[in-house]
């Protein structure tokens, strides 16, 4: 009987290892991938340049020492003290996306229009500021406006309209944390489309639940602490958001290869998130008007050589819905979308699992660049003269 008892206990304990077994492997395989996935990173771009391919650079520049550039809330702080240190000009707010801060093949000497126009507009006292983040989308700039003209003495907001942007939905928690700005909410709380992005960008999990009752507790500071340990202790915790961005990338390459789009693929309107990119920006313009800040609206420059890779009806409509709107809020207007010529735009790595190049409709070189800033001055030297 005892031998029975115990040829059951080994028999239970091997049919337990045999079930634990797989998830050892499989946790020692994921740990020996994300150590893989660390190394990699090492050597390459940061995730936000991840999907800008290796043709094209992130520039986020300097005048005088001072950070003129910068992404969005979190690090706004740094260029708000640098023009404080430096200067009591207006400000002259410049929002984009990834078209403003990127530069195609890159060379030594190099730079976007952000700093080449700050340097421009200092003999009219003005002073340049640029924010801009990859596939920025105008509910975003809206939140974004309202927190630095609350800081700012803001006297003129230029604001691209992007077609593809408009594609886009929801404020990046990087944005997202000036919702908890008490002159962002009350501003946001005016117009509709604000009441819509305080209710779904709160302080809420994925279910909805509100996270803010977790603001100081027992759970709060025990995941703080452990946190703070395990990226002191463990290399592959403290790179957990770059690792989950370039996890995200490996899965969008994979997307495209498998559904065949790439660049060239026509991109439709999705109906609902132009409305609400519509409304913001329609909020924006307003806002502006009511503080007294002046506006330059511009439809970006695109890579015309090539057929666009827009549905070309609803890209026209687009267009004339900006203007629309632009001069519903008195703002000026500009279309620059045939500005940059074929020989100042790129390639870009492939965006699929395929080896390659691909066009790049978006970012140009260091002379489209120059010309896009010289652009912007005429258009705003002429509302500073009080042209519309």
């Amino acid at each position: 009987m005892m031998m029975l008892n115990q040829n059951k206990t080994i028999n239970d304990m091997r049919s337990a290892f045999s079930l634990i077994l797989p998830m050892l492997i499989g946790v020692l395989l994921g740990v020996f991938a994300l150590g893989e996935l660390t190394k990699k990173l090492e050597n390459t771009k940061k995730f936000e340049d991840l999907a800008l391919g290796d043709e094209t650079s992130s520039y986020y520049a300097h005048v005088d020492g001072n950070p003129i550039h910068c992404h969005d809330y979190d690090d706004s702080q740094k260029c708000i003290d640098g023009y404080k240190n430096t200067s009591n000009d207006d400000v002259v707010l410049w929002l984009g996306n990834s078209q403003v801060h990127s530069i195609n093949q890159m060379k030594s000497g190099d730079e976007t229009a952000a700093p080449i126009l700050h340097r421009s507009l200092r003999n009219n006292k003005k002073y340049i500021m640029t924010f801009s983040q990859g596939n920025a989308n105008l509910q975003e700039h809206y939140v974004l406006f309202e927190y630095l003209s609350s800081q700012l003495p803001i006297s003129i907001l230029v604001l691209p309209v992007v077609f593809d942007d408009m594609r886009e939905t929801g404020i990046r928690s990087t944005i997202k944390n000036a919702l908890k700005e008490t002159v962002v909410v009350e501003r946001l709380e005016k117009t509709e489309i604000g009441d819509s992005l305080l209710a779904n960008q709160g302080e809420h999990d994925m279910a909805g639940n509100d996270m803010a009752a977790l603001d100081d507790t027992v759970q709060e500071r025990s995941e703080k602490f452990f946190n703070t340990r395990l990226e002191s202790a463990w290399k592959i915790w403290a790179d957990r958001p770059s690792l989950r961005g370039e996890i995200f990338y490996s899965l969008y390459v994979f997307r495209n290869w498998l559904f065949g789009i790439n660049p060239s693929s026509i991109r439709k309107m999705i109906p609902g998130r132009y409305v609400l990119n519509k409304q913001a920006l329609q909020a924006t313009l307003k806002s502006a008007n009511i503080q007294g800040i002046k506006v330059l609206l511009y439809i970006v420059p695109l890579r015309n050589d090539v057929k666009v890779p827009y549905d070309l009806e609803q890209y026209m409509n687009f267009k004339n819905d900006i203007k629309t709107i632009a001069d519903k809020f008195k703002a000026r207007f500009v279309n620059v979308e045939d500005l940059i010529p074929a020989d100042f735009w790129g390639s870009k790595a492939s965006t699929s699992v395929s080896d390659g190049q691909e066009l790049d409709f978006m970012h140009f070189q260091a002379g489209g660049h120059k010309l896009l800033s010289d652009t912007l001055n005429k258009e705003l030297l002429m509302l500073l003269d009080g042209n519309k």
